[in-house]
């Protein structure tokens, strides 16, 4: 290819390679030459394979390239990149094509080519012009057309035919598993037998848009195979030089005392700060404080909070639920940090012999902690497809309103049936008889009721009890 002006701007882009003699081809290598045509006017192209089991990314590579011999040994005059999105699918091809041969309003248009182009360069080859395809990452050459000497020549010979590369067609022989890694003249051989390429008559493209390769039913898998890394692939046996993130253990979880930045994969070791209120809301007389870890399960409940007017930086919003004892327990927790809140409720997992989080039909509990005090929240959930106001696995909670109601003071939480908590409480209280209970309208209702209510005793005391369903 002819450019008067060597000077072009893309001749900024050079990379420097040294070359080591190897006995084993890159492994990282997916893709190689099958065709090459140069032909009169503008009918030229590139066909690239794909002979792996995966879809290669060829944004990854590069097809450099250097025009009338290099202007350095060794150094790429031009760096020419595939456009964003570029794919090529296994066993598929890639054609790169001149594009006056492949606009319908251009005098040089060819149906032929351009029904099979995947990407129009205007600088390809005159015969005399070496491409290549690397690995931009590792800068490796997978596969070459040409050598990278600085001799200005008329084309390189091929199988024994001479200047092959000009006024000629080459098709990669089938038996070619990989790409010749920079050693064109073993690849080019001196005769039919040892050279890689068929070299046809100019013009001629009854092979392109596909290639016959002899391994295609192969059993190699590319990707990584180094555990270590995010990347890994465990059904890889080849390694495409795709790993790239170290797996680093640790809490990834920001909230947390032990949160790790660096890590990428969460062990669960995250432990957090538990927050100690005076008073005993648990009814447990080993428990003097209210506590909003809680423990992530099999299953969850993802609930959305549309509303946080009422919350400030900083608050603790918590989920909970009535275990079987009748004491309240954190389901799930998140702190609002003035963006969009979304807080996963921890289903039971029944493989284990205790009650680790909601079941089916529990009511959701809403707390949050505010310096250093808990309050309780009036939260109005939706009922509406697909949420839902009860707890289920795998469902979407929408909390429409929520506002912050009293500090929270209750001495417990029963479930529905239980009179009281006085066999868990440190001081026996004396015997007392229930007159009658109200709901938070001040309406008389039955012992069942579900909900907020205040129970009235024959010794004048009120209390405001949380009745649950559990």
């Amino acid at each position: 290819m002819y450019m008067s002006n060597k000077t072009n701007n893309m001749k900024h882009f050079k990379f420097f390679f040294i070359y080591t003699l190897i006995c084993i081809f890159p492994m990282s290598s997916q893709i190689l030459f099958s065709e090459y045509a140069e032909g009169t006017s503008y009918n030229k192209y590139l066909e690239i394979y794909n002979y792996s089991s995966n879809t290669v990314d060829l944004t990854q590579y590069a097809f450099p390239s250097c025009s009338n011999g290099c202007d350095s040994e060794g150094e790429w005059d031009y760096m020419n990149f595939f456009p964003e999105g570029a794919l090529v699918n296994p066993g598929a091809v890639y054609v790169i094509t001149h594009p006056n041969a492949t606009s319908e309003s251009n005098a040089a248009y060819n149906p032929e080519l351009a029904i099979y182009s995947d990407h129009t360069f205007t600088y390809l080859s005159n015969g005399n012009d070496v491409f290549a395809l690397i690995n931009i990452e590792t800068n490796e050459i997978l596969d070459i057309i040409g050598d990278m000497s600085t001799e200005d020549i008329t084309a390189w010979d091929v199988a024994g035919v001479t200047n092959a590369t000009k006024d000629h067609t080459l098709v990669r022989k089938s038996t070619v598993m990989v790409g010749n890694a920079g050693y064109w003249s073993a690849s080019a051989g001196t005769n039919v037998d040892d050279s890689e390429w068929i070299v046809f008559d100019n013009e001629i493209w009854d092979n392109l848009g596909f290639h016959n390769y002899d391994n295609n039913n192969n059993s190699d898998v590319f990707g990584c195979t180094d555990s270590l890394y995010i990347e890994y692939n465990p059904d890889a046996n080849i390694d495409d030089g795709s790993c790239q993130t170290l797996i680093v253990e640790g809490c990834t979880d920001s909230s947390a005392l032990n949160y790790n930045p660096e890590a990428n994969i969460n062990d669960g070791s995250c432990q957090y700060e538990e927050v100690y209120i005076s008073g005993c809301y648990w009814c447990d007389l080993a428990a003097n404080y209210f506590d909003f870890n809680y423990q992530s399960t099999i299953s969850n409940m993802t609930i959305a909070i549309s509303d946080v007017s009422n919350l400030i930086s900083g608050d603790v919003l918590g989920v909970f639920y009535t275990n079987p004892d009748g004491f309240m327990t954190c389901g799930g927790a998140e702190i609002f940090d003035n963006n969009q809140l979304t807080i996963a409720a921890w289903g039971d997992d029944p493989s284990t012999a205790v009650i680790d989080g909601f079941q089916l039909g529990d009511a959701i509990i809403f707390l949050v902690f505010r310096d250093e005090i808990v309050y309780e929240l009036e939260v109005t959930l939706s009922s509406s497809p697909p949420f839902a106001n009860t707890y289920a696995n795998s469902a979407f909670g929408q909390v429409l309103e929520l506002d912050i109601s009293n500090e929270f003071i209750e001495e417990c939480i029963l479930p529905l049936g239980t009179d009281d908590c006085e066999s868990n409480m440190i001081e026996q209280k004396p015997q007392r008889e229930l007159m009658f209970t109200i709901d938070a309208l001040g309406r008389i209702v039955n012992n069942n009721f579900q909900g907020v209510c205040f129970r009235l005793y024959d010794d004048g005391k009120i209390e405001k009890k949380y009745l649950l369903n559990h």
